[in-house]
């Protein structure tokens, strides 16, 4: 298990916030649609990727993020994502499930994060901080 803190909010499209930090020289970013921050948006977020899933696996409900009955977002993101493709210092990973019940979008993980090189499958959580300010701080 690694956790990492994403301390950059570095960008914001039309749906998605990204977080980003630099590990070892090989940047980590993270995309998450807005509709799944809480407000005002954290500063910081903790990302903890394990290869133990404890969530179970059965298929995700398939309903869309944007329609999904009011949850408390502050809860932490569980997200299941498998692995897609190998680049030079990364591999990208997707989550399982339909893209638009996805929480968290398609990471390229920096290989120093992984828990072992090869692993296939890995449980992505997401904890909103906002003990470091917000964004608009």
């Amino acid at each position: 298990m690694t956790e990492v803190a994403l301390m950059d909010p570095s960008s914001e499209t039309d749906n998605k916030l990204r977080w980003q930090a630099d590990f070892n020289g090989v940047k980590f970013q993270l995309y998450i649609p807005k509709s799944r921050v809480p407000r005002p948006w954290p500063r910081r977020i903790i990302v903890v990727i394990s290869d133990r899933i404890i969530v179970d696996e059965v298929t995700p409900v398939e309903i869309p993020l944007a329609q999904t009955p009011s949850i408390d977002l502050k809860l932490p993101i569980i997200s299941v994502v498998e692995r897609v493709s190998d680049h030079t210092k990364t591999a990208r990973f997707a989550p399982i499930g339909k893209a638009k019940t996805w929480e968290i979008g398609e990471p390229y993980i920096p290989y120093t994060l992984l828990p072992s090189r090869d692993c296939q499958r890995l449980q992505v959580e997401v904890r909103f901080d906002d003990s470091a300010g917000t964004w608009s701080d």
